[in-house]
């Protein structure tokens, strides 16, 4: 029986979390997956997946395997993409990006780019944690606010750099009145992004050559942009934004004229051995 077919097999159950699903989404019976995924468990000599009548739950060695069987096929795909056209991006693509990162820059380039390669499949993942670009099966990850990790395996491109914007609505602001100064924004309700960085949680702004750190008192808390300016637009309090962001919320008005944000720096990252590959530079150019 082939073991790269029992892989995807495996990789796909556990995803669709029954065998059921992963036998349609296959197009093979329930009875074949199951003689796959038997015949793996034999081959491997390890239980891989605990079956009761209710759910499939996966042990720690199926958690290991899971992790190898998405690295070998993902390289299986690059290698064939390599011989098959080195200039034609094809095959599948995997990215993940934060969710008003991906809906606001990264979705609206792949509708584009997909049309231009039609043989490229683009599976976007919008999610606001760190991801492990292998265990994870991610080509591709898009990042803001963070350094990239400090490793030889993994390259990252800087996209473009924004900088934050400190707004409120109107009604807000004839309620609480206009903040003048950063240190005015520590008597006002702050809507915050919750994030590992401290540029979440600390504002820093600079005129001249003054630097002004505030540590605003929370009101709401969001990991999301999108639902920090929903709440801005609500009147719920004062938001520091992505300039991208601001531009397209006409009832948010910004504030402390003059002073700046530190720029914030935009990464797409890969692992070193995609470096080259044609769908990982489609995606590049398409994002850049």
């Amino acid at each position: 029986m082939d073991l790269v077919d029992q892989m995807r097999t495996f990789v796909r159950v556990t995803e669709a979390g029954s065998l059921s699903a992963a036998a349609r989404s296959r197009g093979l019976s329930l009875a074949a997956v199951s003689r796959q995924l038997a015949a793996l468990e034999a081959e491997l000599g390890t239980t891989l997946l605990v079956r009761t009548t209710r759910r499939l739950q996966i042990t720690p060695s199926g958690e290991r395997w899971r992790a190898h069987c998405v690295r070998l096929l993902r390289e299986l795909e690059d290698a064939r993409a390599d011989v098959h056209d080195e200039a034609r991006p094809s095959g599948s693509l995997v990215i993940s990006a934060p969710i008003t990162v991906g809906l606001e820059l990264v979705a609206p380039r792949l509708e584009r780019l997909s049309r231009d390669h039609p043989a490229l499949q683009v599976e976007l993942r919008l999610e606001d944690h760190v991801v492990d670009l292998v265990g994870e099966g991610v080509d591709l990850a898009v990042r803001g606010g963070l350094a990239p990790p400090d490793s030889a395996g993994v390259i990252a491109h800087p996209l473009r750099t924004f900088r934050r914007i400190a707004v409120a609505s109107p009604g807000y602001l004839r309620r609480r009145g206009t903040p003048k100064q950063p240190r005015d924004l520590e008597r006002h309700d702050g809507l915050v992004q919750h994030g590992l960085a401290t540029t979440f949680t600390r504002w820093r702004f600079v005129r001249n050559a003054t630097e002004v750190t505030v540590v605003p008192r929370v009101r709401l808390r969001s990991t999301t942009p999108l639902v920090l300016r929903d709440w801005a637009l609500a009147g719920a309090g004062v938001a520091l934004l992505p300039d991208w962001l601001v531009g397209d919320a006409a009832g948010l008005r910004p504030l402390l004229d003059g002073w700046q944000t530190p720029a914030i720096r935009i990464w797409a990252l890969h692992r070193i051995e995609l470096r080259g590959a044609p769908r990982i530079r489609a995606v590049l150019d398409a994002l850049a």
